[in-house]
């Protein structure tokens, strides 16, 4: 008998974005002054900033209620509030259900990077959020960067910081810098940034099997 073989995701993740998801409108930003100059809305909400005081991105969605998600899901985007809900609260990512975690820790995927330290995965940071038991074997499964996957145990994954866009206004508009790295909270940076994604960096790391 043959294998079955899975041509595409059949799970739409917790955290994926999707095209009918649109980012907010630069025209809602503005610089107010605390005293220092720091981005804001012109209309600031309940959760627009974190406890570090970063702005975050909003994302102008369609109506959801009655409706079922016609958009198409983008599996190399996330949603930066699925994304950042999901790893402030050490969600699934997949599920968006409490991750998995054991006396060895919460369960991440994690893969090395050229830049990573000899310590990896000891240090490492990361913008994916943890998993439950069942969607770790969905994910090993179908994403096609499993090759790369280690699985891990973190008994401290600490919220280390953000990345998005960094911008400065100009005259009619504003200057974006899209190539910001990963930004830690303190950075002298950060009053002018809006934040995409969270950062965790996980220590007391313990790798084991993948399902």
């Amino acid at each position: 008998m043959s294998k079955k073989t899975i041509t595409g995701p059949t799970v739409r993740p917790f955290v994926v974005a999707y095209d009918d998801e649109q980012g907010g409108r630069l025209s809602d930003l503005t610089v107010e002054f605390t005293p220092k100059p720091r981005l804001a809305y012109k209309i600031m909400q309940a959760g627009d900033r974190d406890r570090g005081g970063v702005l975050w991105a909003r994302t102008d969605r369609p109506p959801l209620k009655g409706r079922s998600l016609k958009g198409k899901p983008i599996f190399s985007s996330m949603d930066p509030e699925r994304q950042r809900e999901a790893m402030h609260d050490l969600l699934c990512q997949v599920c968006s259900e409490p991750a998995s975690r054991t006396r060895e820790g919460w369960l991440f995927l994690d893969w090395r990077m050229p830049y990573d330290s000899p310590m990896w995965p000891e240090g490492s940071l990361t913008n994916m959020p943890p998993l439950c038991v069942t969607c770790v074997r969905v994910a090993v499964e179908q994403c096609p960067h499993a090759r790369k996957f280690t699985a891990v145990r973190v008994r401290l994954p600490r919220l280390w910081g953000v990345s998005g866009n960094q911008y400065r206004p100009i005259k009619g508009g504003w200057e974006v810098d899209h190539s910001l790295p990963w930004l830690r909270y303190g950075d002298e940076r950060l009053p002018m940034v809006l934040a995409s994604q969270l950062i965790r960096e996980l220590c007391k790391v313990t790798v084991v099997d993948l399902p």
